[in-house]
């Protein structure tokens, strides 16, 4: 069967980088036997949905799309598979990402789709293609997958996918992922990047932690699995023999999770003389570093993290469920400076039941260590989080479902029904 991946449109060409989950469903596909996978990226192009289908058809077609849907992408991705079923009626449409994950049947009879995938889609995807071919008899016994009988969306019997051995799993295609294609959309306003050609990659999958703002929760079980140190400096080493890379995005969740692991990687970086830039963007966790982590951090090339620490409030932390010591921050924002590591600070403002007082100490937390860049965000209910349900009323079912309907149509708080 002939498969096209796709990622919706982010509608602006600010950091965009190759979708790696997208990769992966693409290895996974090819190691299973589906060798014909071909991608479009909207969101490096700007299509709009129609431009999508267009492209499609201009590269001949295919039997089955599978498109990533993310939170803000639900309206791109249900007029493409509008547009999609009337020019191509014979292709079937699967979705799969957090924001099917989170919200389920709620999201596919908003998007209608042919099929969704919960969970980690990798593992799935393959079986389901497996299924078409008539090689898996039954749709239930596809782990993760939701599909109609009479109309109705059904779960299989294992109800989420799950990739259990991260380690011996291939590396995205990078092939057609194609990283040429997005280096000069990678940059940094605050932060510059010391290399020219930089690609992101994952060492490890899940988060352990209980932020009630977070949604990684619901995708990846809050399980941690790691890649091997040794499997880890090889793709490393494969991207800059292949395309030249200088420089490495590490976008894990956790990278310094398990401390002894992620100094095993950086000691090999250095022994393997990579002489390569890296940064950690999506946040590490600050209590999860020692001064022998952060020398090998500089010493194997980094330069930059991020930290993730929401609010300068002890009162906030707890509500949040941050689990963090704030009394530690700026010591360990010194030990970075004394490594010549920069360090952004990541803060959020208007949490559920936060005072003008308590945004007050965040400012004040904030301007008092010593921070190379601060980033502040609003506040924002993701599907699939504590704060989600709690805002949105899942208690009471009818209720919830209206909102979420609102909620999927205009992107925001509008009309919700509270008690």
């Amino acid at each position: 069967m002939k498969i096209c991946l796709v990622r919706p449109s982010f509608g602006s060409y600010f950091q965009i980088t190759p979708p790696l989950s997208l990769g992966y469903l693409s290895s996974s596909l090819k190691s299973n036997g589906c060798g014909d996978v071909g991608l479009i990226d909207s969101s490096l192009y700007k299509y709009s949905p129609r431009q999508t289908v267009e492209e499609l058809l201009m590269t001949g077609g295919a039997d089955v799309v599978g498109i990533q849907v993310y939170t803000g992408s639900q309206n791109w991705t249900k007029e493409f598979i509008e547009i999609l079923r009337k020019n191509c009626p014979k292709v079937i449409s699967v979705v799969g990402g957090s924001h099917i994950t989170a919200l389920q049947q709620l999201a596919l009879d908003y998007i209608n789709p042919d099929f969704g995938i919960l969970g980690e889609g990798e593992e799935s995807l393959a079986k389901l293609v497996k299924f078409f071919e008539g090689k898996i008899t039954d749709e239930k016994n596809v782990n993760g997958l939701m599909y109609r009988v009479k109309g109705k969306w059904r779960n299989a019997v294992e109800k989420y996918g799950f990739v259990k051995d991260v380690n011996n799993a291939p590396f995205p295609d990078w092939e057609l992922l194609q990283p040429n294609n997005y280096f000069k959309y990678m940059q940094s306003v605050s932060m510059p990047l010391r290399g020219k050609r930089p690609v992101p990659i994952l060492t490890s999958k899940g988060c352990p932690y209980q932020c009630t703002f977070c949604c990684s929760g619901a995708t990846n079980r809050r399980i941690m699995r790691y890649r091997s140190p040794e499997n880890v400096i090889d793709e490393i080493q494969f991207l800059k023999n292949k395309y030249g890379v200088d420089e490495i995005f590490f976008s894990d969740d956790n990278l310094t999770m398990d401390i002894e692991r992620a100094k095993k990687i950086f000691s090999l970086m250095i022994e393997n003389k990579l002489n390569i830039h890296w940064r950690a963007p999506n946040g590490i966790r600050i209590d999860k570093i020692d001064e022998e982590l952060v020398e090998k951090m500089t010493g194997s090339g980094g330069y930059y993290v991020g930290v993730g620490i929401e609010s300068g409030n002890d009162e906030v932390i707890k509500r949040i469920k941050k689990n963090i010591n704030l009394e530690t921050v700026k010591g360990k924002v010194e030990l970075f400076h004394k490594y010549k590591i920069k360090v952004s600070g990541f803060f959020m403002t208007g949490t559920l039941g936060e005072t003008l007082s308590e945004a007050n100490d965040t400012l004040k937390f904030a301007l008092a260590v010593p921070f190379d860049r601060i980033q502040v965000c609003n506040f924002v209910p993701y599907p699939g989080s504590q704060d989600f349900e709690t805002i949105f009323n899942s208690k009471n079912r009818k209720k919830y479902e209206a909102n979420v309907f609102l909620f999927q149509k205009f992107g925001k708080f509008r009309n919700f029904q509270r008690s």
